[in-house]
């Protein structure tokens, strides 16, 4: 569905204005993931998630080759694009970017929507931000800051939504890796560069502020940005400050409504018509909240002399978040329900219901949730270079420190009796997938909602390393060879994480919300241009009179429960269970030679070839649990490998507009360390199992690291055709290839368990070899034609189209049910962007359209009850979804400009779909409503 949709009316002024001056915004490339709603006891499915949400990202102070990577300044489009152009077209590697000079010139509000308009790049979209930066459909990527890696406690990278826009220079895209670089991922390096003073002329003042307004949420906030910066000559050498502070906040409401993953048979005894599928399950999810980002950054220069220069930089990241989900399920698995009213439609493996009334089953049940979630991360950062003659060496030293808090309280509920409802799984003329509504029952009744139980969840993460090295590049005056460079790197890094739970379970009681100490009121909103969407409006606790009666919650459990169950004994925080419990400590040394060559023929030729060597040691220590037994005992997890990392690349300058390059390099990703986590963690049991101990719906989840893991490696062969016909005009075309061995991937299946009966475990397998191959094409040019009149020259357009192909050898689970090598998860065999431009003195305007197609967000076990047992796996696919963005820029005086901002203005929902058997027989498992944002604002420049 392309049309615009139903919408408050400023979404269509603002398009009918975008289309009267043919503005247009950025590559807002819009790869949405699934966002499973947080699993309390009866959610749906229930994959583990026990990694912590990634907040906030990188190799020394100077990544790459500073002669390739020169600050590029941008004044407004026309000069962004012709800096970008610049960057790419000289530089060793195949790299993309986006710079930026004025504070807020980066087109976005974060980096990591800026990066969506690279060639190549993929965003998810959800919460109302762009996320999960993918390059080449690959999600596995390092990440620097100013060449110093960076993460957010035990995890190895940081969120780019996490970067200010005002407070970054630069991203460097580099899709090929050169010896120098500190060692990329699979899917290659993305560097953010910050501001420093000497990148000032002298004192700088700046900053910006903007109203944004989030549709579906009905709610807006401020956020703004303010820098400071100057230098100055003294006694000792010329010396320079700069301070950067950022406050961004979100309120947002995305809204899913959704089937279960289990396909049910109808029996005779449920209907006149048995033998039709359908599944067992239908419900409304609200992921919901408020999450700020504040930051600051600063950095000192001193030059004593033309030969040295000496650098320290601070960072600060923090992450706050307030999550507020809701949550309705309503089983219809029990032998007991009965169906009328049903309509089928013809499947591969027979009828599969449209729509049919339901009564006589289980009372629907769901939970409100309560969530604060915290993180702090520091780095601060030392570094020094020298340069004389042809002679360059620098060293750099870093230090960061990152800690990760999260406490939950979830009040479950059940409708206290089974209301007759109606479903049906593929509303005609509506974006597809199910809804449903209840005959003669009030939703906003407290009478009506019985208190099921409490969950409570504490969970703590942090990490710290120490990273040095130490770099040399010697410059002859002729030769073939024009640089050779070495050097040495070292990190000690430190990872922990601690988690504990519980769940009361106090159904019996027959508890009303009346009953709890809590504040009442309704949920709502979402589903905007819906017409066909479920309850949206049903009573709940508000969110935060959960948090702020939490304890009078945990102790009226506690009484509930009774003295022969001491889980909530303690009416604090929940203990930290051994088996959620790991810490990890992982040492590598790096050491690195390369030369650079040029040689001047009729075609001049340079390039480069090196080689990185890695050696790692990690050890994992974590509790081990023997299912057949159900004992306890530490076990700790220890590997040492070493990796080497050649790279060779060679450029052939055709002509002064054309050049072809080609690039061949081997590259690497680690396991995270909560993949290699031996422990298993064991999650509160599913709400079928209090009613129907029976059902295939009753199992506990689980999750597990595997300490076995191998690291992904890739052998990466890239040939780039470019032709630079203006300064802001250019066409590229590139192929690209790479051989990957070991993939990893989550694999959910049911184990039994001597204590817990069937355990739904989630645990990360290595894959066998796999490739991806596909091919690039980008335009970017201003109109400026001689031919052309003057109004016309300020129109642009910048063009991409990405194919990938391929797929990888699936784990032994997944691949004895999928053999072969598959699709590749997160990968979409073709995405495209197209935006427009257009630029004068006082005005600026961007229309940018993304689209990807389909792509399989994981492999996972049929659940079917035809099948009597677990069936094979199948994919969970996204469909395709395109996005469209609009940016307008008025610039009244030169030092102010004020914005106006609109992301996802078709508002178009996500679906994903379901295989759940060999024939193909599929149905929208997801329709997913996600939040558009309108953004009003100011920047200035003094």
């Amino acid at each position: 569905m392309n049309s615009i949709r139903t919408r408050r009316p400023v979404t269509l002024l603002a398009t009918a204005i975008t289309a009267v001056l043919m503005g247009a915004p950025a590559f807002a490339q819009d790869a949405t993931v699934q966002a499973t709603p947080t699993t309390t006891a009866q959610a749906l499915d229930a994959p583990a998630q026990d990694a912590t949400p990634v907040a906030s990202p990188q190799t020394p102070a100077e990544p790459g080759n500073a002669k390739d990577l020169d600050a590029v300044k941008v004044v407004g489009l026309r000069a962004s694009l012709q800096s970008a152009q610049s960057i790419k077209r000289d530089a060793t590697q195949i790299i993309d970017s986006v710079v930026a000079e004025d504070l807020g010139k980066l087109p976005d509000v974060t980096a990591s929507a800026s990066l969506a308009r690279v060639t190549g790049v993929q965003v998810t979209r959800a919460a109302g931000e762009a996320a999960d930066v993918q390059v080449r459909g690959l999600p596995n990527l390092t990440t620097t800051y100013n060449g110093r890696e960076l993460f957010t406690a035990e995890n190895r990278s940081v969120a780019l939504q996490d970067f200010p826009a005002g407070g970054v220079a630069g991203l460097d895209v580099y899709k090929s890796s050169t010896a120098e670089l500190v060692e990329g991922g699979i899917a290659g390096l993305i560097d953010v560069r910050s501001r420093r003073p000497f990148d000032f002329e002298g004192r700088e003042l700046s900053g910006s502020m903007n109203y944004a307004y989030f549709d579906q949420a009905d709610k807006g906030d401020l956020n703004g940005n303010f820098l400071f910066s100057d230098r100055w000559d003294t006694d000792v050498g010329e010396m320079g400050f700069l301070i950067n502070a950022a406050w961004n906040r979100l309120r947002f409401l995305d809204s899913t409504r959704e089937n279960s993953l289990v396909m049910g048979v109808a029996q005779p005894n449920q209907t006149d018509e048995p033998g039709f599928r359908y599944p067992d399950g239908i419900g409304t999810f609200y992921g919901q909240g408020m999450r700020t980002r504040p930051s600051v950054n600063s950095a000192f220069q001193w030059k004593p002399n033309e030969s040295w220069e000496i650098n320290a930089d601070f960072l600060y990241q923090g992450f706050r978040s307030h999550d507020d989900d809701s949550y309705m399920f309503v089983p219809l698995y029990t032998g007991d329900t009965q169906f009328s009213n049903v309509v089928t439609a013809p499947g591969e493996s027979g009828p599969q219901a449209q729509s049919l009334t339901a009564s006589g089953g289980l009372r629907p049940e769901g939970y409100q949730a309560s969530t604060n979630a915290s993180t702090n991360t520091y780095q601060i950062g030392l570094g020094a270079v020298y340069h004389e003659g042809g002679v360059r060496w620098s060293t750099d030293l870093a230090a960061t420190n990152s800690k990760f808090k999260l406490k939950q309280a979830n009040i479950d509920y059940a409708f206290a009796s089974a209301p007759v409802v109606d479903v049906n799984y593929a509303v005609p003329g509506s974006d597809g997938g199910g809804s449903y509504s209840f005959q003669n029952f009030d939703l906003t009744d407290p009478n009506n909602f019985i208190f099921r139980g409490l969950y409570d969840r504490n969970y703590e993460a942090s990490g710290k390393d120490f990273q040095a090295r130490t770099d040399f590049e010697f410059t002859p005056e002729s030769g073939v060879i024009t640089a050779y460079q070495a050097g040495l790197r070292y990190t000690d890094r430190d990872a922990e994480r601690k988690s504990g739970d519980r769940y009361g379970y106090v159904e019996g009681a027959g508890l009303s919300y009346l009953d709890l100490p809590v504040t009442l009121s309704t949920t709502g909103g979402g589903f905007e241009g819906d017409s066909h969407a479920p309850p949206t409006r049903w009573v709940a606790p508000t969110r935060d009179s959960i948090r702020d009666n939490v304890y009078a919650l945990r102790q009226l459990t506690d009484s509930l429960l009774g003295p022969d169950n001491h889980d909530f004994d303690d009416y604090g925080l929940p203990a930290f269970n051994p088996l959620n419990t790991f810490n990890a400590n992982e040492k590598a040394s790096t050491g690195y030679a390369q030369v650079k060559y040029a040689f001047d023929t009729a075609i001049p030729i340079d390039g480069a070839v090196g080689m990185r060597v890695v050696r790692t040691k990690t050890q994992v220590d974590g509790t081990s649990r023997d299912d057949a037994t159900a004992t306890y005992s530490p076990i700790s997890s220890s590997t040492r490998y070493t990796d080497y990392l050649p790279n060779a690349s060679i450029r052939f300058r055709v002509t002064d507009t054309f050049q072809i390059r080609a690039a061949a390099t081997k590259t690497r990703t680690r396991p995270n360390f909560d993949q290699l986590n031996p422990s298993t963690i064991v999650n509160s049991p599913q709400g079928a199992c209090n009613t129907d101990p029976d059902s295939v719906n009753c199992f506990r989840t689980a999750s597990s690291g595997n300490p076995n893991l191998s690291p992904l490696e890739s052998e990466n062969y890239d040939l780039s055709f470019e032709y630079y016909f203006s300064p802001t005009g250019s066409a590229t075309l590139a192929f690209f290839r790479r051989d990957v061995k070991g993939f990893i991937a989550n694999v959910t299946t049911d184990q039994a368990d001597a204590e817990y009966g069937t355990l739904r475990l989630t645990q990360p397998e290595n894959g066998g070899e796999g490739k991806l191959q596909g091919a690039e094409f980008a335009f970017t040019s201003f109109l400026d034609f001689d031919a052309l009149p003057e109004w016309a020259r300020a129109f642009g357009v910048q063009a991409n189209y990405t194919y990938i192909d391929g797929g990888a050898e699936q784990g032994p689970t997944v691949a004895s049910s999928i053999p072969g090598e598959p699709r590749i998860p997160g990968v979409s065999k073709n995405s495209y962007n197209l935006v427009l431009l257009y630029e004068k003195p006082e005005f600026s305007a961007r229309l940018a359209y993304n689209w990807r197609s389909k792509w399989v967000q994981e492999y996972s076990q049929v659940y079917d009850a035809a099948l009597g047992a677990n069936g094979p796996f199948f994919p969970l696919v996204q469909d395709d979804r395109g996005t469209l963005d609009m940016s307008l820029n008025y610039t009244p005086i030169p030092a102010v400009t004020f914005a106006f901002d609109v992301s996802n203005i078709l508002g178009d929902p996500i679906t994903n779909s379901r295989t759940y058997n060999v024939q193909g027989d599929a149905y929208a498992r997801q329709i997913k409503y996600l939040e558009t944002v309108y953004s009003l604002g100011v920047r200035f420049r003094f």
